[in-house]
């Protein structure tokens, strides 16, 4: 069985690892939804690698992300322009 508790501070997130010293601390997540810790009666089966990424780089691709998003909306709405005006110019031809 797993359990979960969030923390706010280093304080809070040492005496959670003290009160819990007789359970496997399995998982640990800074998110934005806040830093959890996961707790399990059982070690897992495999060890788990976790990166870092620090808060700039986490940043700079979510900025990179949106803007991407913005891109491909414009290319798709140029396209389907694209694809009017040849539509238009096709019927005036064949008229």
């Amino acid at each position: 069985m797993e359990w979960r508790y969030q923390y706010e501070s280093d304080a809070e997130r040492e005496e959670l690892i003290d009160e819990h010293k007789s359970l496997y601390l399995i998982r640990e997540e800074n998110i934005s939804e806040g830093n959890f810790l996961t707790f399990s009666d059982k070690p897992l089966s495999e060890p788990v690698v976790y990166v870092s990424v620090p808060q700039e780089d986490f940043e700079s691709l979510k900025h990179e992300s949106i803007l991407l998003k913005a891109q491909s909306k414009a290319l798709a709405e140029r396209a389907s322009f694209t694809d009017d005006v040849i539509a238009e110019i096709a019927l005036k031809v064949y008229e």
